[in-house]
């Protein structure tokens, strides 16, 4: 047999076996149950949604929504020798007369008009004060009269009298002792009998004219 007629026989047998791979036109068929089918090669197809990234840009904020603290100049009166001298201090606003008590308390800092000048009020000074229809009530400790000489005692009710008197709304002091109204001594040397108020004009004449 020669070379063009084994050529020919092996295109006859390729055709025959493609033949029998084809999709038949006619006939019948066995239908695969789902189960039977390998690899999940029936497994419906799914589409993943796109990923997508949101960023988020913070303004800065605006001047306007920064907290600026207030303040408020108060007069405090401290003493210079056996006198009292006037003086602001800027305490946080609104001032109270707690505040303007404290700030005698604490005493003259380092200011240079707050220079030569001290507090009869001890550091362990401790008052509540009340304010109503215009009288300032202070109610202090014991120790508070019973720590310092006679001279300071009426330097240091002059101290709260006038700084309390100097703040809006207040006119008058009454000052107590452990919820007990007590007498105090005025700017002129005589005192005003318990639960007598004291005014502004009580100790002006302690008052250092500058």
């Amino acid at each position: 047999m020669n070379s063009s007629t084994g050529a020919l026989r092996r295109s006859v047998l390729m055709l025959a076996v493609l033949s029998s791979c084809a999709v038949p036109n006619s006939g019948s068929y066995q239908q695969v149950a789902p189960a039977d089918i390998p690899f999940g090669l029936n497994a419906p197809q799914t589409t993943l949604p796109p990923t997508t990234t949101t960023t988020t840009v913070l303004d800065p904020p605006s001047l306007e929504s920064v907290p600026i603290a207030v303040s408020e100049p108060i007069d405090l009166f401290f003493i210079s020798n056996s006198r009292i001298i006037k003086v602001q201090r800027n305490v946080a606003s609104p001032a109270n007369p707690a505040q303007a008590l404290s700030s005698l308390v604490e005493g003259p800092n380092t200011s240079p008009e707050f220079v030569g000048l001290r507090t009869a009020l001890p550091t362990t000074f401790t008052a509540s004060v009340d304010v109503i229809r215009g009288v300032a009530r202070v109610d202090a400790t014991r120790t508070f009269l019973n720590s310092l000489s006679g001279l300071d005692q009426k330097l240091a009710i002059a101290q709260i009298v006038l700084t309390l008197t100097s703040r809006p709304g207040v006119g008058q002091v009454l000052f107590s002792v452990d919820s007990k109204l007590i007498s105090v001594p005025r700017g002129r040397g005589d005192s005003v009998a318990s639960g007598v108020a004291v005014t502004f004009d009580d100790y002006a004449s302690l008052i250092n004219q500058q």
